[in-house]
């Protein structure tokens, strides 16, 4: 097979139709869609997914892709595992975010932009791999791209989906609840069960779960056994009366039900779905043939700007963890400093990405932040509009708890300015009744 292999990451550029069945099993696997078009199954969800998409695999899903007329795709596995725990303590347990393979989802305007600065480390890496040249540094590469999957790109989705502050060692307690959950799917499983294996009070479990999942405990419960009932239907020989016994489903009904409410069929119409009509006709492109889809894609992003003034910030930041909200630290961020700003002709593009990176710092650190904002560069009403959909998008994942630390400095250079400022000024402290805003006469 020709893929490269390292300590913790391995990829390969795929051509098909349609690919086999895969089991994610330990690893992350990240598919960026280099050319055509593809289907993506993932668990019970369908996604059509065009080339310069980006979608994430967590560990423990079954996937698969199809394509009509043929499809190009990078797939990289992480095993998290095996990833550097002093970087990332919960690495080997991260949940990405599922928007990305779900169309019918809002995005937010940094996400997008995340993902294209995301899928710009993926290529780079993958070319990168693929030079003997650069063997001796292969480390630190797999280093860059594994550790930006899981720090650069943390959005969970299965823990914390409202974003709020979760301290680490509520995590800690989650993932042990979750671990509990997995290795007793074939027992009757109940919050008062799990909340006596944690040794703790009932109400107390029901208060921590709520505020680490989106979802009930019974649901979530209902969830893995679904989720380990498709492994073993499509991985195994194993009955329909085998699986609903080892998922730990009461009864045959039940286990018929629950699988039909998810997937929308019957076990044996999903198992002769997704095995006995397909046949795979995947091969994996030699490196030089790969690289050249790479590069293509490659020339696709290269708009995207990653120099900014932003993104400088967080990686400075990153770099100081010492800096916690007992520090006497004013983060000044200039919004529309012309670093931040790329002009495509008369277009101009907000390179959101640092933003967003920095508030999820601001947010683990509990640190206060200044946020200055150009008037001028607020003369349209699409300017306008866009500013104040991230603002309304951070401000729903974030909270009041954590914008309560903002300040906004609304800096003005003539009259005109100053009372588009002003009607700003409103609009954020209706927005946001905890923040600071104050406006500014240059």
């Amino acid at each position: 097979m020709n893929t490269t292999q390292h300590d913790y990451i391995s990829s390969h550029v795929l051509q098909f139709h349609q690919t086999a069945l895969r089991h994610s099993g330990t690893a992350l696997t990240l598919v960026a869609v280099l050319q055509g078009q593809a289907q993506v199954k993932r668990f019970s969800r369908l996604a059509e997914m065009n080339a310069g998409d980006v979608f994430f695999v967590n560990a423990g899903e079954v996937w698969a892709m199809t394509s009509r007329k043929g499809c190009t795709a990078l797939c990289v596995e992480v095993e998290t595992a095996l990833l550097p725990q002093v970087s990332y303590p919960f690495a080997d347990r991260i949940q990405l975010v599922d928007s990305l393979v779900d169309p019918e989802e809002t995005r937010e305007v940094s996400l997008v932009y995340r993902d294209c600065i995301f899928l710009k480390d993926v290529l780079e890496s993958y070319r990168l791999f693929n030079q003997e040249e650069m063997a001796g540094q292969r480390q630190l590469m797999e280093e860059k791209l594994g550790l930006t999957l899981v720090m650069e790109y943390n959005v969970q989705n299965e823990i914390n989906r409202q974003f709020r502050s979760v301290s680490e060692d509520k995590f800690v307690r989650y993932y042990r609840i979750i671990d509990y959950i997995q290795t007793h799917l074939s027992a009757k499983l109940t919050l008062q069960q799990a909340a006596e294996a944690e040794k703790m009070q009932k109400s107390y479990f029901a208060q921590l779960w709520k505020q680490n999942d989106n979802m009930t405990f019974l649901e979530c419960v209902s969830r893995y056994r679904l989720r380990e009932a498709e492994r073993r239907l499509l991985f195994t020989a194993a009955s329909n009366g085998e699986i609903c016994k080892a998922c730990g489903f009461s009864d045959s009904k039940y286990f018929y039900r629950n699988f039909q409410q998810e997937f929308g069929m019957t076990p044996s119409q999903w198992k002769s779905l997704w095995t006995k009509s397909r046949i795979p006709d995947e091969r994996i492109l030699p490196p030089a043939e790969g690289q050249r889809y790479v590069a293509a894609q490659q020339c696709q992003l290269d708009y995207v700007k990653t120099d900014t003034r932003l993104y400088q910030q967080y990686l400075w930041l990153r770099d100081q963890p010492a800096l916690k909200a007992s520090s006497s630290l004013e983060l000044k961020l200039d919004l529309y400093h012309p670093d931040n700003v790329l002009m495509l002709g008369q277009q101009r593009v907000l390179t959101w990405y640092g933003f967003d990176l920095l508030m999820n710092l601001v947010r683990q650190r509990q640190l206060s932040v200044t946020l200055q904002i150009r008037m001028d560069c607020l003369q349209e009403e699409q300017d306008q509009q866009e500013f104040e959909e991230l603002i309304a998008q951070v401000y729903a994942r974030l909270g009041t708890r954590v914008t309560k630390n903002w300040k906004f400095e609304l800096h003005s250079r003539q009259p005109q300015e100053l009372r588009e400022a002003e009607k700003l000024c409103g609009w954020l402290r209706k927005k946001l009744p905890a923040c600071k805003v104050i406006c500014v006469l240059a």
